[in-house]
């Protein structure tokens, strides 16, 4: 049987980490597998390392997993990661555990979760009413970003294109004050929802959303939400119904604080 050539990209590694992973590959080579480290962040590869921990890594492997779903995937932090089917280890890196993960064997591309996608937005407030029908056809418009601690997911008035579902992990959403101060509204965890409303209108971000920990999101963009709601008007009355009643709630909620404010004077 010839010898199998298999690329690996590692992502966000300083070149110390670099040189690292390229000895282990070359020890781990033998007459059936031959590993090779790729020169360019970017290339395609077989088996891709992420270093979880640097935000400008996180982000290249979200757009880098767009056009390439099939690569077997580990990551590394130095921290424990949130529930992930995909393969962990620890950061610095040890020769020895990441060399146990390389063999084939050892690694195994996730299946789609699909089905945790949808059990998440079939609970969430904003999309459980909808019939299970579009509820899968949100799912299929949807992708997943995946983002480290403390991590900055959109800033107050900055333009909204997007809506965030929590598949893992939390999120603080907080405003800054006049004197600059930041002011936590809430937090918000696995089933609940971040920024629809700029999303829905494309106007300006009411608050700034930060990761608390490392983060799934299931992303769903404008420019496909908008036509399926447009194709499915079924869909947008279920979800106006839904809107109305929060902003109701929310309503009744700022009466109870100002006749609290009131009583208090």
């Amino acid at each position: 049987m010839a010898t199998r050539s298999i690329t690996v990209n590692a992502i966000g590694f300083l070149e110390k980490d670099r040189r690292m992973i390229r000895n282990i590959l070359s020890v781990a080579s033998n007459k059936d597998y031959s590993y090779q480290l790729t020169m360019i962040g970017g290339e395609t590869a077989d088996i891709v390392i992420v270093n979880t921990d640097d935000p400008v890594a996180m982000t290249a492997w979200n757009d880098y997993r767009q056009i390439s779903p099939d690569a077997h995937v580990i990551l590394a932090s130095a921290v424990p990661q949130f529930t992930t089917d995909y393969v962990c280890i620890k950061r610095p890196l040890i020769a020895s555990q990441l060399h146990s993960v390389l063999a084939p064997g050892e690694l195994k591309t996730p299946a789609p979760r699909t089905g945790q996608k949808y059990e998440v937005l079939a609970k969430s407030f904003l999309f459980r009413n909808l019939s299970a029908h579009h509820q899968e056809k949100i799912v299929s418009l949807s992708r997943v970003m995946m983002l480290p601690a403390q991590q900055v997911v959109f800033e107050a008035a900055a333009t909204g294109e997007e809506m965030f579902v929590v598949l893992n992990g939390r999120l603080k959403v907080s405003v800054a004050n006049r004197e600059g101060r930041e002011i936590v509204l809430g937090s918000i965890g696995p089933g609940e929802i971040v920024g629809e409303i700029a999303m829905l209108d494309g106007r300006g971000r009411s608050a700034t959303a930060t990761t608390l920990t490392p983060c799934e999101l299931l992303v769903i963009h404008r420019r496909d939400f908008m036509p399926f709601l447009e194709q499915n008007p079924k869909a947008a009355i279920d979800l106006i119904r839904v809107l109305a009643l929060r902003l109701r709630l929310n309503t009744e909620q700022l009466a109870e604080l100002i006749e609290g404010d009131e009583v208090l004077r």
